[in-house]
């Protein structure tokens, strides 16, 4: 089963971890997006509070120098900030390592207990990512045992104490940061699974609506969305236009050529009107049979009568032949009937359908392949073409 977001699909297969607690690619990416802000601030937080703690030298440092260290931890890619982290900790480790390894002093030998604390500062306090966390270890293990060994006038007993004591921190901190690190995935990929079926459903339900709002033979939205669009838009006072437009003898069209020829007209027609009406605030939908509707916001009479001729030109210039008319017409033409709800807004949905029904069949009555526009106050028609 696939998910899709907004952005990315992500198939229920790739919500997994590899051996190094890694996110595939697109669940890191989309991780990234979703976390990562929590992240860096999770690091500036962890960071400072071991200056504060380890290092009060690095505090003046930070105070001096904080735009680099602090500014580049929110502002490279995850992957840099992580290596950030990785080299912070790295050089963190190795300094007092070497110092332990160099000095001479009668008590240096007993500083060699502090390297511990940076295991733990780094695996379970910084929480590196555990790939970083094994490679840190690793690197501490490395110099511990290169320190310890070179480190003059150390007891052999201390040599193996310290070695183990090391290694056992070592398994100790990255088995914490293991369990850290795996909880955290596995809960994100847990949000994200249900997350994704969510949006999946959702988009189902998206696609159902469409699928039932949509007319099977011309892809227009239906009556079911016209009636949705046309209640929304008459609840508040903005103009709205209507035009009734039906196809001129259809039923003779039907009757001489049949209907999938008549199923081609339609679809023929509901194209010329989309291109029309497309990028606008405008809707043009199936009405039932030959009829179709067009609505439109914020037109005035004479901008909704340009609209109306348009309607009316394209269809003409499609040049469908139409051999069962007998008025002399050769084409499919349309009649248009149009009614307009003004910035007043009192007029009501069911008087503006009303009058763009009489427009309809007055264009009709003048003889059709024309558009005829009603006046709202006393219903009065004014204007045809």
């Amino acid at each position: 089963m696939a998910f899709t977001s907004s952005d990315i699909a992500i198939d229920a297969s790739k919500l997994r971890l590899d051996r190094w607690l890694r996110f595939t690619p697109a669940v890191e990416a989309r991780y990234e997006r979703e976390a990562g802000a929590q992240r860096v601030a999770a690091l500036r937080s962890a960071s400072l509070f071991g200056l504060v703690l380890y290092n009060l030298y690095g505090v003046t440092s930070y105070m001096l120098t904080h735009d680099v260290f602090w500014w580049a931890i929110g502002r490279v890619s995850a992957r840099k900030r992580e290596a950030l982290m990785f080299a912070a900790m790295s050089g963190a480790a190795l300094v007092p390592m070497l110092l332990f390894a160099l000095t001479q002093s009668t008590h240096g030998a007993y500083t060699f207990g502090e390297q511990t604390l940076m295991l733990v500062f780094g695996n379970m306090v910084m929480t590196l990512r555990f790939r970083d966390a094994i490679a840190f270890t690793a690197i501490g293990m490395a110099a511990a045992v290169t320190a310890v060994l070179l480190k003059s006038g150390l007891d052999p007993t201390l040599r193996v104490a310290f070695l183990a004591q090391y290694a056992t921190a070592c398994a100790l901190t990255l088995d914490a940061n293991r369990r850290v690190e795996k909880r955290r995935c596995l809960d994100y990929l847990g949000k994200l699974t249900a997350s994704l079926r969510s949006e999946a459903a959702e988009s189902a339900i998206d696609n159902m609506r469409d699928l039932v709002e949509t007319d099977a033979l011309t892809g227009l939205p239906n009556r079911r969305h016209l009636d949705r669009t046309l209640e929304a838009w008459f609840a508040d006072a903005r103009p709205v236009a209507v035009m009734m437009i039906d196809l001129d003898h259809f039923k003779l069209f039907n009757d001489t050529l049949g209907h999938p020829a008549g199923d081609d007209c339609l679809r023929a027609v509901a194209g010329a009107f989309v291109r029309l009406v497309e990028g606008r605030e405008r809707l043009i939908a199936r009405f039932g049979g030959e009829e179709f509707v067009l609505v439109a916001r914020d037109l005035d009479p004479l901008a909704a009568a340009r609209v109306a001729s348009m309607l009316v030109k394209a269809v003409e210039r499609l040049a469908i032949s139409h051999p069962g008319r007998s008025d002399g017409v050769g084409v499919v033409t349309v009649s248009v009937g149009v009614a307009i709800r003004g910035d007043s807004g009192r007029a009501t949905l069911a008087q503006v359908l009303k009058l763009a029904d009489e427009a309809l069949y007055e264009a009709k009555r003048r003889g059709r392949n024309r558009h005829v526009i009603s006046e709202l106050r006393g219903a009065r028609l004014f204007a045809s073409g």
